[in-house]
């Protein structure tokens, strides 16, 4: 299987064709690819979605996947590095965008799928339409528009996942994913995850929270945290260079060591285990 490597921050193509011309792939970058009209099915990591009309498909490094073309397709493909979001400096901005996309990672099964929304469809055509003029215009060149345009789209996307993570007045029907959007939100927090806080925020009896919960999702709040931590940092071990300080301190770990122990537990491996086992050969 080929690997495509890539080394500038972000390469975008646009075209049209009744055969993919790419073999099954993996690459080291990330990959959005946009369906503006056509037919026929995605295969990605053996598992196939078929398409129809407009779609959008995720793609993490390591993923492999190619497209089968019913009917000819038109295509928007933008491949970029962590980079090209986050920029290269310690700052909140990079940690926030680090964290949507382990998020999405995360969610790769649905976010592989296509977007259900119509009108949420139109306006990711309107912005990748958007960054395919920037790119032709500037000579394939990157600049500040392209960037804020690619965030735009990937916020999207996360509401499709997620749903809209703000306000509290909830249902007790759906006061659990409430709660779960509010773990998500803020999952780099410590502070904001303690049951104290949780419940004050939902105006619930920390025990009442920690029954509630335990009844709707099957796992305690203390547990999903846990777990939904350790897939988020997986992710990042698996598809970023970044050092484990700096991605134990975005956890909120206080130190490295503390960070170790968490992984170790989960996983049954040491960060560094994880980050050399999912080196492609």
């Amino acid at each position: 299987m080929e690997r495509y490597v890539q080394f500038d921050p972000i390469f975008i193509r646009h075209f049209t064709t009744g055969q993919w011309p790419f073999p099954t792939h993996n690459h080291n970058h990330y990959e959005l690819v946009f369906i503006h009209a056509g037919k026929g099915m995605h295969v990605l990591n053996n598992a196939r979605t078929e398409y129809s009309d407009k779609a959008l498909f995720l793609l993490a490094p390591q993923d492999q996947h190619k497209f089968v073309v019913h009917e000819e397709t038109e295509f928007s493909v933008i491949k970029f590095l962590p980079i090209y979001l986050s920029g290269d400096t310690e700052s909140k901005e990079r940690r926030d965008w680090n964290l949507l996309m382990d998020e999405l990672i995360v969610n790769n099964e649905e976010v592989s799928a296509i977007i259900l929304i119509k009108k949420e469809l139109k306006k990711v055509e309107q912005l990748f339409r958007m960054i395919i003029r920037e790119w032709e215009e500037s000579d394939q060149q990157a600049n500040e528009l392209m960037v804020h345009l690619l965030r735009g789209v990937l916020v999207i996307l996360k509401r499709n996942i997620f749903g809209d993570t703000g306000g509290t007045g909830l249902s007790t029907d759906n006061l659990s994913i409430g709660i779960m959007h509010h773990i998500h939100a803020h999952i780099q927090s410590p502070e904001a995850l303690s049951s104290t806080y949780i419940a004050g925020k939902f105006h619930l009896s920390a025990s009442y929270l920690g029954m509630l919960f335990r009844r709707e999702m099957g796992i305690s709040l203390k547990e999903y945290i846990s777990q939904y931590k350790f897939k988020l940092i997986q992710a990042r071990l698996k598809h970023s260079r970044d050092l484990l300080k700096e991605i134990s301190h975005d956890f909120g770990f206080t130190d490295v060591s503390h960070f170790n122990k968490f992984v170790k537990k989960y996983s049954g491996q040491n960060p560094k285990d994880i980050r050399s086992g999912s080196a492609v050969l």
